[in-house]
């Protein structure tokens, strides 16, 4: 791994245990096992170091939306396919619940983080599933209504279980189950 990366990890693992606000530069050059004066040649301060993080999780995570949005969705199976997977992807990513964690920890301290935090974990999910909502109601396979109230209806579990202390095998069968009532409520059957 290279120095500018192994700066990267070392300085998430911290943030995410300690807070941005309570990890020196000498604290991730140690973890790193380099000098200061070494760190300071890849990143000129901690808040670039943390800017690099925030772009770096800003690409894994559209990488990922982007493996489902661009899917073509015609029916109730797929859409749950990209439910269950995004579910997946933001609770099991080692990354990605490193990044949510350093944002929790920090949100209330800095209104810059906060905003990255809703951006993140608010405002595209719930964006991306309106985008969906609105072109299968248009198809007429679900029942017309409020694509930004259905998307919160079904995103309100994603956000909820990244508190919830229980094993993924659980959590995954509760949000599966909410899935489905979601789809049964809202999704328009082939045989009516």
């Amino acid at each position: 791994m290279k120095t500018k990366e192994k700066i990267l990890v070392e300085s998430m693992k911290l943030f995410s245990v300690s807070g941005y606000n309570a990890v020196s530069i000498r604290t991730i050059a140690d973890a790193v096992e380099i000098g200061n004066s070494a760190l300071y040649k890849h990143f000129s301060s901690k808040q670039a170091i943390f800017d690099a993080i925030v772009e770096e999780s800003k690409q894994r995570y559209i990488k990922e939306c982007s493996r489902y949005v661009t899917e073509d969705i015609r029916g109730v199976e797929p859409v749950k396919n990209v439910c269950i997977s995004m579910f997946k992807y933001q609770t099991t990513d080692e990354w990605i619940v490193m990044f949510r964690r350093i944002l929790l920890l920090e949100k209330f301290k800095n209104e810059k983080i906060a905003s990255i935090y809703k951006e993140f974990f608010v405002d595209i999910p719930i964006k991306n599933l309106i985008s969906i909502f609105e072109e299968l109601m248009d198809k007429g396979l679900m029942t017309k209504g409020n694509s930004e109230v259905f998307a919160m209806e079904l995103y309100s579990p994603f956000y909820l279980y990244h508190f919830v202390e229980r094993n993924q095998k659980e959590l995954k069968e509760l949000f599966m189950e909410h899935v489905d009532n979601f789809f049964k409520e809202h999704f328009i059957s082939k045989e009516q």
